[in-house]
């Protein structure tokens, strides 16, 4: 598990491009993918997504 509960951190799209930030919620064991509260851009609210852990990445890792 590379990511902590309450972490914020980059998704990125599937073309690996940043499509905006999420919070970690929990790890889905057995899957690799975390749950995140993420916006869509153009919402206000958050959507609970499951995503793959190869498309998150912490703010202090982008462009690098």
């Amino acid at each position: 598990m590379k990511y902590q509960s309450g972490q914020t951190v980059t998704v990125l799209d599937t073309e690996y491009k940043p499509a905006g930030n999420a919070v970690i919620c929990n790890y889905q064991e057995g899957s690799n993918k975390y749950e995140v509260d993420f916006t869509y851009p153009g919402n206000q609210t958050t959507d609970k997504i499951s995503v793959p852990e190869e498309r998150l990445i912490l703010l202090s890792e982008r462009g690098h």
